[in-house]
């Protein structure tokens, strides 16, 4: 008896352990993602056991994990540094990201979600009244909208967990800002937009994937060099 109770409590403080690794996991992931933990950020394991209030263990735990996914390099003798993609790495990324989300917005013409063609056409009209009253923040989150709508709606766990896994690996929507400062660059994503969702409309898997292609390679060349120059630009 006393040793069932036992085994309760060790399976309980496990679980307990486990759920506190994943939440400090999670937290300190969105504070890469969102460019709060910039890249090349050293991460002090004590700073973030006193920050988050928690104990060593579940920090070292966290920044294992966040090494898998690319977003953090832990240098023996060093320490831990946020990840700072080179700039031949960001040129990968965005190759690969034009290839997945050209794959995903061919997948949901071929599906035809009607719930995601909808939120999509709320998008592109949030889109053009952010254009109209010169938003930058409305057009950055009609954008998020647009593209997080297409995945889901590609309905693919895998292609959407990859996704997300590259994107994890810069600060991508901060970045977006500095991409449609460029002169004319709103105007023309916005009729990138409209011809992904007009292919999508009409069940054109080979014409959406194309359409967002072409817009991923467009924006995704302004975006890159903004990038590179934001992580080199004290180099």
């Amino acid at each position: 008896m006393v040793h069932g109770t036992k085994k309760e409590e060790i399976s309980i403080a496990t679980i307990t352990t486990t759920s506190i690794t994943s939440q400090v996991t999670n937290a300190i992931r969105e504070s890469i993602v969102t460019g709060e933990f910039e890249p090349g950020r050293k991460l002090s394991e004590v700073a973030l056991s006193e920050h988050y209030e928690v104990s060593r263990t579940p920090i070292r735990e966290a920044l294992k994990q966040l090494e898998r996914e690319g977003l953090v390099e832990i240098i023996p003798r060093v320490g831990t540094c946020v990840t700072k993609p080179t700039e031949k790495e960001l040129e990968e990324l965005f190759t690969v990201k034009e290839v997945m989300e050209g794959l995903a917005a061919g997948l949901l013409a071929e599906k035809g979600s009607p719930k995601e063609i909808k939120e999509i056409e709320k998008a592109v009209s949030a889109m053009e009244k952010a254009i109209q009253t010169s938003d930058h923040k409305l057009f950055v989150e009609a954008n998020n909208m647009f593209h997080t709508a297409i995945l889901e709606g590609a309905d693919n766990s895998k292609l959407r967990f990859m996704l997300n896994m590259l994107l994890n690996q810069i600060p991508y929507t901060r970045y977006v800002y500095l991409s449609i400062e460029v002169p004319n660059r709103l105007e023309k994503s916005l009729a990138e937009h409209q011809a992904i969702l007009a292919a999508i409309k009409q069940g054109d898997r080979d014409g959406a994937e194309k359409a967002m292609r072409q817009h991923v390679k467009s924006s995704g060349t302004q975006l890159r060099l903004a990038v590179a120059k934001k992580l080199y630009q004290s180099t």
